[in-house]
């Protein structure tokens, strides 16, 4: 039978992955088998891989809106041959802070890298550089790889400043962070000034 929009198996669908993510988070991605997962939720091995067959289905299916998101971007960055505009700068930070829970939880296991290494992350970001730099020349692509690299610490990186960051919980407030709209403006802000310096 053909699942719909809104049925029964799309929201068993949703709570694995919100189970899963919790758990990454808890544990990490190499440290969350698929039995803590279907344990967590109630329901059998089988069951869960009735919706996902694998882990690695699971991985795909939490990252997959993100690189879809960064593929229409690209398209659009890439438009104008021109370095990033502000506007296109916050998309980009609004993309990356909206995913930045899975790519916190997720970016420190080898084994996740690798994963997403199948999915032509390289290439991906190869060709986000060039959209965001607006060029190839070697200054451009510097510049542009200086704007992500505000972008990624601004948005991605691990929260830091927590009084025992060890700790389950503080991770957890870590991982689950976002960014404030004043936080955001500060992080596209940083982002441009790179972009644009020494362009006339």
């Amino acid at each position: 039978m053909a699942r719909t929009v809104g049925s029964a198996a799309d929201d068993t669908r949703q709570r694995i992955l919100d189970v899963a993510v919790d758990l990454f988070i808890e544990r990490g991605y190499a440290g969350t088998s698929v039995r803590d997962i279907s344990e967590r939720i109630g329901m059998t091995k089988g069951s869960l891989y009735y919706h996902f067959a694998s882990k690695d289905d699971l991985l795909a299916a939490l990252v997959e809106p993100m690189l879809a998101e960064l593929d229409d971007f690209i398209v659009d960055a890439s438009r104008t041959g021109q370095p990033a505009s502000r506007e296109l700068i916050e998309r980009l930070v609004s993309i990356l802070d909206e995913h930045g829970v899975i790519l916190r939880s997720l970016m420190s296991d080898p084994s996740v890298l690798h994963g997403l290494m199948k999915r032509s992350m390289p290439q991906r970001l190869a060709a986000l550089q060039r959209a965001v730099a607006g060029g190839n020349d070697e200054a451009a692509m510097l510049r542009g790889r200086c704007a992500i690299g505000c972008i990624n610490a601004g948005t991605i990186a691990p929260r830091l400043g927590a009084p025992d960051p060890d700790g389950p919980e503080a991770r957890a407030m870590m991982v689950r962070s976002r960014l404030s709209d004043q936080d955001k403006e500060y992080v596209v802000d940083a982002a441009l000034s790179v972009l644009y310096l020494g362009i006339g």
